[in-house]
């Protein structure tokens, strides 16, 4: 990359100190805001300021990543324990910031979901969907998402990603 000063955005809690630890040994200024998902990621993107100091863009990217709530819809390989919650294989389990909001089936774990994640004060939400969910699935978890708050605006996104069948943000 020719630029002077990199941000560097590991949309993952496991890679951000391997993030920071490529920043020592690179022959330019890397900037690593450590968002941990992919919606924060987007977020913080979106308020870079072509305009602004590194400084000023790396505060208000991170103030709007931070303000960025992720939920995951997945389901479950095999068999297992988690939050000391049991799981069974093939169950649809839903997570939001990391931890297991709920597990079972397909509308009940999205349903929860969305009453931990949409509150009155939540302005925008989106909905990015995986591969093998048509428009019409994910077009009901938009209105899921609506019946939490009428008001807000949500973008619902095909991105034919694996392992997850909805990726979730709301801000």
């Amino acid at each position: 990359v020719p630029a002077k000063t990199v941000f560097v955005l590991p949309n993952n809690k496991n890679i951000i100190m391997a993030a920071e630890q490529a920043q020592k040994i690179a022959d330019r200024r890397i900037v690593v805001l450590p968002t941990r998902t992919i919606p924060q990621g987007i977020t913080a993107m979106l308020n870079f300021d072509p305009e602004a100091e590194v400084d000023a863009n790396t505060i208000a990217m991170m103030q709007a990543a931070d303000k960025v709530s992720t939920g995951l819809v997945t389901f479950a390989a095999r068999d297992s324990e988690f939050d000391g919650k049991k799981i069974k294989q093939g169950e649809y389990l839903s997570l939001c910031e990391g931890k297991l909001c709920a597990n079972g089936k397909e509308t009940s774990v999205i349903k929860k979901l969305a009453r931990e994640m949409v509150s009155d004060d939540s302005a925008f939400a989106t909905v990015i969907f995986g591969e093998g969910v048509t428009e019409e699935q994910a077009a009901e978890v938009e209105n899921l998402l609506h019946k939490e708050n009428k008001e807000m605006e949500i973008n619902v996104i095909d991105g034919g990603q694996p392992v997850y069948y909805y990726i979730i943000s709301v801000e």
